[in-house]
């Protein structure tokens, strides 16, 4: 059985070379990141009026815990950050209903995509039999700054995740934060 986890490859349990492996944390290949602190976002169409409140308090988490700051725009196209809910091969080589495009995924700093499985059960209010959109927005979002996977499982940037499990930022994914942006 495959175990339900983000569509990013992890370093250290591959020989891609997607990630720079640092302590537990880890950064994209050539630690790209964002040259600015303030990062509009834009929810698709496609998302739904009760996904975006539990996506909205995961930017906040990162806020709160890095000087970056995220505001709402209409439009796609004025937007750093933009939010979608897909279905299998939506045309970026990831295809969900895979493990390579897993439950969702993100691109790094400068691209902006985040993608989530619109065929998972998403919920936000404890459902034990659902995937708990705040918390994978939460490690997504993660991606967007430009962190790649952590090997600590309390992290939020641990790649595997369990019906209705809810994490919060940890130590080591602001440590990798700070690390990459120097501040």
């Amino acid at each position: 059985m495959q175990e339900p986890r983000c569509g990013i490859p992890d370093l250290f349990n591959t020989n891609e070379s997607t990630f720079h492996m640092v302590s537990h944390y880890s950064f994209f290949r050539g630690r790209s990141r964002w040259r600015k602190r303030s990062l509009k976002y834009s929810f698709n169409i496609n998302v739904k009026e009760e996904a975006k409140p539990p996506l909205e308090r995961a930017l906040k988490e990162w806020a709160n815990a890095t000087p970056f700051r995220f505001f709402h725009v209409k439009q796609s196209s004025k937007a750093h950050i933009r939010i979608s809910f897909l279905h299998g091969d939506h045309g970026d080589g990831l295809p969900f209903g895979t493990i390579k495009g897993g439950l969702a995924h993100a691109f790094g700093p400068n691209d902006g995509r985040v993608h989530f499985d619109a065929d998972e059960k998403w919920a936000s209010n404890g459902d034990k039999n659902a995937y708990d959109i705040q918390f994978v927005g939460l490690h997504e979002l993660g991606h967007i700054l430009g962190l790649g996977h952590s090997r600590i499982e309390k992290a939020v940037m641990y790649p595997i995740v369990d019906l209705g499990e809810r994490k919060h930022l940890h130590e080591d994914d602001i440590n990798g934060v700070k690390a990459l942006y120097k501040f």
